[in-house]
């Protein structure tokens, strides 16, 4: 997502107008969901996804007819009466009852395309809210429509705001508003109307990149960062050898923390900025000796990393464990750590050994694998990954 919004944040600051299409409300079985979001500008240039197929081909042509590039008029119901170009909703209903196939997803959805003229509040706002993410704090653009006026602003996780609202209203958003994640559209009460009539948000909440922090820059760390970028991840690679620590190495990472030593590897006495790994974030340990995994995991393990995984043979972890536990780490602490690190695909070469690992990590962010194979005597096959001596 963080190259998305490099691209929208560089067209709008140079004067293009630009359209975004959001996924905002979904049901049944969809290709995508409400963090889905496509940008195009001007000259029809595009970047992200609403899904592909149908519904994206349907929503291309109907961000280029918003910016006078032509278009059929075929496709989805287009749900909104809103003055032309301004902004458009589009229904679609993929359900095989409807469209006599059993080629099509199952489930409807909405996407909610808004037009963004440079220098205009709205792209203003939006730029702010970028800002706000890139600096690692969650922000959320929001359009707020009423019967007699639109209000355009960011809004970030500490409450703060850019918008020039009626404070009733603005009370109003905020006892109704979203997660600061993913797109919605949704109505609220208009007590700045003497009437008290309703008035339609749309909200588009962004959230920092998750962070991978690979500790180890060696063949399997190169090739985790490299496809961790690719998924979306930001990338901080660690490691004491300056040889192996290069840009030419590392090209996709989002910073190189040349360190003295895995001792002190996370604060600023390392020689590197100190880093704080959160419960969004993953900490990989892919060092290349026992005693660096053990002094790694034991600092990483003080930290509220969502993820924890080490590299080895399961006859390294049980050895690594069981001096943790000398330490006074209890099974609850190690029962954290993922180890033997990635799902057990039969990765071989350390290419391989990346998707398995990365595999993984989606797997627990998504819920499915909620909890570490920790048991250091476990009859369980450990990743053919564990094997490979590439670190």
């Amino acid at each position: 997502m963080s190259e998305l919004r490099k691209w929208i944040a560089a067209r709008l600051r140079r004067g293009e107008t630009v359209v975004l299409a959001a996924v905002t409300h979904v049901s049944g079985s969809t290709s995508r969901g409400t963090d889905a979001l496509l940008a195009m500008d001007s000259t029809g240039a595009m970047n992200g996804t609403v899904g592909g197929g149908f519904t994206e081909g349907q929503t291309i042509e109907a961000a280029r007819r918003m910016l006078g590039l032509g278009g059929s008029q075929a496709g989805a119901q287009t749900t909104t009466a809103q003055p032309p170009g301004a902004s458009q909703d589009l229904d679609f209903d993929l359900t095989p009852e409807t469209n006599q196939t059993q080629m099509i997803c199952g489930g409807r959805l909405r996407i909610h395309l808004e037009k963004l003229e440079p220098q205009s509040v709205a792209a203003r706002a939006l730029l702010a809210c970028i800002d706000s993410v890139e600096n690692g704090r969650p922000g959320a653009f929001v359009v707020v429509k009423t019967h007699h006026a639109q209000y355009s602003f960011a809004l970030d996780n500490r409450g703060n705001d850019t918008a020039v609202i009626p404070a009733p209203l603005l009370a109003s958003l905020r006892a109704n508003m979203p997660e600061l994640e993913g797109a919605a559209e949704f109505e609220i009460e208009d007590p700045s109307n003497a009437v008290h009539e309703t008035a339609h948000v749309f909200w588009l909440g962004l959230l920092p990149d998750p962070v991978v922090y690979i500790f180890g820059a060696g063949h399997v760390g190169k090739a985790v960062c490299d496809f961790a970028s690719l998924a979306g991840f930001r990338v901080i690679v660690t490691d004491d050898r300056p040889e192996m620590l290069t840009t030419e190495r590392f090209p996709r990472a989002s910073d190189l923390r040349l360190i003295h030593s895995f001792e002190d590897a996370l604060t600023d006495a390392s020689g590197a900025p100190a880093v704080s790994i959160g419960p969004q974030d993953c900490a990989l340990v892919l060092t290349r000796k026992p005693d660096i995994d053990k002094a790694m995991l034991a600092q990483v393990l003080h930290t509220n990393a969502g993820y924890i995984g080490l590299i080895g043979s399961k006859s390294k972890r049980d050895g690594v464990f069981a001096a943790l536990k000398a330490e006074g780490f209890a099974d609850t602490d190690i029962a954290r750590v993922h180890a033997p690190i990635g799902l057990a695909i039969g990765a071989r070469t350390p290419e391989e050994i990346a998707v398995s690992i990365l595999a993984e990590i989606i797997a627990v962010r998504a819920g499915i694998t909620a909890t570490a194979s920790i048991s250091p005597h476990s009859g369980a096959q450990a990743p053919a990954s564990t094997k490979v001596a590439s670190r």
